[in-house]
């Protein structure tokens, strides 16, 4: 069932009150459960009482009668109560004041009367329309007095949803344009081609979705997919007919959202390739679309007959989606291809270009002046960036700010999308207890604090970041319930990003306000992540008392946390927490967030390795590759790592590694433990074997015992194996070596065949007292 697009926020019906503690309906009246927080907000004394058959004045304009005819319809639906329209002496007025800019509105409240002040182009309108819903929160509505005048901060304002990875039904999309409407984001960004399927219905190409939308079936336990195979098993398919893309366009249309297609050049075009082989520079004997993810060879070759396809394909694009912006993609694309291609190697020297870089930005900017002939503009991942930027083009920079920022100071638009901030398919609850992603950590609240506006640039460079954008990207979200797990609630911190400016932003009022969200986003059965309401884990090794305390916290604003320390579940007859637990030994903490003696969430849990070795300084020879996090005590940090989040993980590129840890103190010595991954597919193997040899004075060491290891290899999934060296007599050591030996060369017929294996290793835990 699709959204009405003008929703009342927080609780709405019968029920949804006893969801959540009073603590939340509170505060509400204080902070209006308004996302995004409107810019310029003054409360009043007093309240308005929608009644039945109150009048709605509105203008002679077609586009805003359609605003206020929804706004009554769902005023109807759901509060029961029926508003009248006129056009003179309302109760409930849409003034036009054409000294408004395009988006801007003006709401006012008082006890006998509602205005809305907008321009006539009808944005403005909308948007001051969500925000009167948003006030409205009982079954009887009572909407505090109060002044408002708002603007976004941003004019571009973008999610992103990759149906390319996973098709997902046009209702779908349809939904969740209703739920970007809510919180004032005004782009989709959809993406629809790539390695793993075409998406979208071209009449003049129609192979492109007879074979290019489908998928070959995965086959479990072929050793180049670890990691990287999917989760159906089975063959996946699906792609939208140009009716259902009208349809998309026409919906979001009315919800003042433009839609925007990314059809990508002249990388990520397996399933192109595969519908129509000639476009490739002919140097495999067979294309495919792909099961797995990654960066695939095969790309478009820079021939007439290629550049005729897209020109084409655009020219339906175009027909489409009357958007000014169409986007071309322009990442990731490998040169092997063009580096062997002798039309390449032809072209490259015909038009004096330096080098394969500069054929790709001459690739580009061919694209990019068709689409200009027919009045449109390109958006480009910010590889269009290497080898000189296309004129007119705009930049989303994903890869860091370093993109926007170099556009902007070459007086290119830019839009913001850094992966770290803005990439929403990563991780955003521990990814031990998580569903399964891609990677990366991007909790609730490192998105919230995220500016898109780089300190470096000048105040007139800044004029060229015009927004930013959340990206959801599909290689791990096969389903729709998956996919708004991985949107909600960050895509609502996002909203506020957009629109708010930042000196009226602040993330504890953020979390009073989203808690009154909540019940909104349960009664549309979105099935937003619930760590909003759970405990979460920080442990620290703290220097000055030499103590490893683990702190408990919570977004859910005033909850009360309760814990254990010895297996049973928590409850509110628990111990209080009311400062960080100290722990000393392995121990596995169990917590829960209550409001009001009632369960905000579910039960959450962490084990942490806490042994002589926790906290303790090492040195390690050669020198880590890379360090996520706690550089320096990585492997000493008491949190053993997992298979799928690389950030506990301390890689090593060398054969054999040495790592002398400090204890401080000399310690009687039994046995020494760690892990290593195993995830071929990028070229990282687990140990072999090690070497432990102590010291008292840190010079001298004698050998203390070997051992080898035998990991299975035959398993079909990404591994931590765990290692235990136990001495053959205990003895006492202040410092502790291991010299851990790598996998070795990586096999014939995987990633990186014949060279170095990458080693991962995560935390060292000494066995002794």
């Amino acid at each position: 069932m699709r959204i009405i697009f003008l929703l009342i926020l927080s609780t709405i019906g019968t029920g949804i009150c006893n969801l959540f503690p009073v603590y939340a309906q509170e505060t509400a009246d204080s902070h209006y459960g308004i996302i995004p927080m409107p810019n310029k907000i003054i409360r009043k004394e007093g309240t308005f009482i929608l009644k039945n058959n109150m009048s709605v004045q509105i203008p002679d304009d077609p586009t805003i009668c359609r605003i206020t005819d929804h706004f009554i319809s769902y005023v109807k639906q759901t509060q029961e109560i029926q508003l009248q329209k006129t056009y003179k002496n309302g109760t409930i007025c849409f003034h036009v004041d054409p000294e408004l800019p395009d988006e801007e509105y003006q709401l006012e409240v008082d006890p006998e009367q509602i205005i809305i002040r907008a321009n006539n182009q009808g944005t403005g309108f909308f948007y001051g329309v969500q925000t009167l819903s948003q006030l409205i929160r009982e079954k009887t509505p009572v909407i505090p007095a109060v002044t408002i005048s708002d603007k976004p901060r941003f004019k571009y304002r973008g999610s992103m949803l990759d149906m390319a990875r996973h098709f997902m039904p046009k209702e779908f999309i349809l939904q969740h344009i209703d739920l970007m409407a809510i919180y004032k984001f005004n782009y989709l960004h959809l993406h629809l081609t790539d390695d793993q399927g075409w998406r979208i219905e071209i009449k003049k190409y129609p192979r492109l979705t007879e074979t290019g939308s489908t998928r070959p079936r995965t086959v479990i336990g072929d050793p180049n997919h670890y990691q990287t195979r999917l989760y159906d098993n089975q063959i996946h398919k699906g792609y939208y007919t140009q009716n259902d893309i009208r349809e998309i366009v026409q919906y979001a249309s009315e919800r003042f959202i433009t839609v925007i297609p990314e059809i990508e050049v002249p990388g990520h075009c397996s399933a192109a390739l595969a519908s129509y082989p000639d476009l490739s520079c002919g140097l495999e004997n067979s294309y495919k679309v792909q099961d797995s993810w990654g960066v695939f060879e095969q790309v478009y070759c820079p021939k007439e007959t290629t550049f005729e396809f897209l020109e084409n394909v655009l020219m339906e694009i175009m027909g489409l989606f009357p958007g000014h912006y169409i986007h071309i993609g322009g990442d990731e694309c490998p040169k092997k291809s063009w580096k062997q291609c002798p039309h390449c190697q032809e072209l490259i020297k015909r038009e004096n270009l330096a080098n394969e870089e500069e054929l790709q930005s001459w690739f580009i900017r061919r694209i990019e002046k068709f689409i200009n002939s027919q009045g449109r503009d390109i958006i480009g991942w910010d590889e269009i960036l290497e080898g000189g930027l296309a004129p007119n083009a705009t930049v989303m920079s994903w890869r860091g700010k370093e993109g926007g920022i170099k556009a902007a100071q070459t007086h290119h638009n830019a839009i913001m999308t850094p992966r770290s901030f803005c990439y929403l398919n990563y991780y955003q609850e521990d990814p031990e207890f998580a569903p399964h992603a891609i990677g990366g950590f991007n909790p609730l609240d490192n998105t919230y604090n995220y500016d898109p506006i780089p300190e470096e640039l000048t105040e007139k460079e800044q004029t060229y970041i015009i927004g930013a954008q959340a990206n959801i990207w599909g290689e791990y979200i096969s389903t729709p319930q998956q996919l708004e797990y991985m949107a909600f609630p960050r895509l609502l911190a996002m909203s506020e990003i957009l629109w708010t400016e930042p000196q009226n932003k602040d993330f504890e009022n953020f979390c009073i306000r989203l808690a009154n969200n909540f019940p909104l986003l349960d009664q549309l059965k979105v099935n937003a992540c619930r760590n909003f309401f759970e405990v979460n884990f920080v442990p620290v090794w703290n220097k000055e008392t030499k103590r490893y305390e683990v702190g408990l916290s919570t977004f859910y604003p005033g909850a009360t946390i309760y814990y254990t320390l010895d297996g049973n579940e928590p409850d509110v007859s628990s111990p209080l927490y009311q400062h960080p637990v100290v722990l000393s030994e392995n121990t596995t903490i169990k917590a829960v967030a209550t409001q009001n003696n009632k369960l905000l969430g579910k039960s959450t849990h962490k084990f942490f390795a806490v042994n002589p070795a926790t906290g303790c300084k090492y040195q390690c020879q050669p020198e880590a590759g890379w360090e996520h996090l706690n550089k320096g005590f990585g492997l000493t940090d008491g949190l053993r790592a997992y298979p799928h989040d690389m950030r506990h993980w301390v890689s090593f590129y060398e054969d054999t590694v040495t790592i002398t840890i400090d204890l401080n103190t000399e310690r009687n010595i039994c046995s020494i433990a760690f892990a290593s991954l195993f995830m071929p597919r990028t070229g990282i193997w687990p140990s072999r074997g090690a070497t432990v040899m102590l010291s008292s004075d840190g010079k001298n060491y004698k050998s203390a015992t070997s051992a080898t290891f035998h990991p299975d290899l035959s398993v079909n999934e990404v591994t931590r194996f765990p290692s235990l060296i136990t001495l053959p007599v205990p003895d006492k050591a202040r410092f502790v070596r291991i010299q851990i030996l790598s996998g070795g060369l990586c096999p014939k017929g995987y990633t990186d065949e014949g060279k170095q294996s990458e080693l991962a290793i995560d935390e060292i835990e000494i066995g002794g007292s």
